[in-house]
């Protein structure tokens, strides 16, 4: 994700993130379902997976990456591994740092009851080690073209979760992907310098997933 002065619309529905004022998050498709398709996380707690600190603006989404067997360490639109597992509802929110040098994008997805999250993270995981050292071209929604080198992540990943950076001379993403029951989370988080600590954020995510499974919509 790039700064953009002026913040364009996301055009695809699975990464539609334009929320109302007070933090609220947008459902992006979360059409009635019979309840026993998602469970036990619902298809009406989707956006209670993303982090309470997204606000309205959106973000300068990765609208391309190549090449297409790499596209998943850096794509935001249509996020590879979010759609991956069919989801049944998706959900997505933009937020910045204080200072305003690191802006973070969340993408999650309500899959079925009989997700298997633990093949997902596996794939996930195989995806991004062999994506490592590639080099990969993303567009933006404004337009324009930048091209990161897929590298591993200088942090442990926490449970259930992936981690991986995208670098560049002078813009800097890390990245996480969480998934655990019948719900994922990935963010990117990209500035000058990189993203905050995304552990942090992977295991946040996960005790959302967590609390989400255990609560009656």
């Amino acid at each position: 994700m790039i700064p953009v002065a002026r913040l364009a619309p996301v055009a695809a529905a699975t990464v539609a993130i334009a929320l109302a004022a007070g933090c609220t998050r947008q459902i992006d498709d979360a059409r009635p379902q019979p309840a026993a398709l998602a469970a036990p996380i619902t298809v009406l707690q989707v956006g209670d997976l993303l982090s309470p600190a997204v606000k309205r603006e959106e973000g300068n989404l990765f609208t391309t990456a190549t090449p297409e067997e790499c596209a998943g360490p850096a794509r935001e639109v249509d996020p590879p591994f979010i759609t991956a597992g069919r989801p049944l509802a998706t959900a997505g929110g933009h937020w910045t740092s204080d200072d305003g040098a690191v802006f973070v994008e969340e993408m999650a997805a309500v899959y079925r009851s009989d997700f298997d999250p633990a093949a997902a993270l596996k794939t996930v995981g195989e995806t991004v080690r062999s994506c490592r050292g590639t080099r990969v071209t993303v567009t933006t929604m404004s337009g324009h073209s930048y091209v990161f080198d897929v590298a591993p992540s200088a942090a442990q990943a926490p449970r259930d979760s992936v981690l991986w950076s995208l670098r560049a001379a002078d813009w800097n993403c890390d990245n996480t992907f969480v998934v655990a029951y019948n719900a994922a989370v990935e963010i990117t988080a990209c500035g000058a310098g990189g993203g905050p600590d995304t552990a942090a954020l992977a295991e946040q995510a996960r005790r959302r997933i967590e609390a989400l499974a255990h609560t009656t919509a």
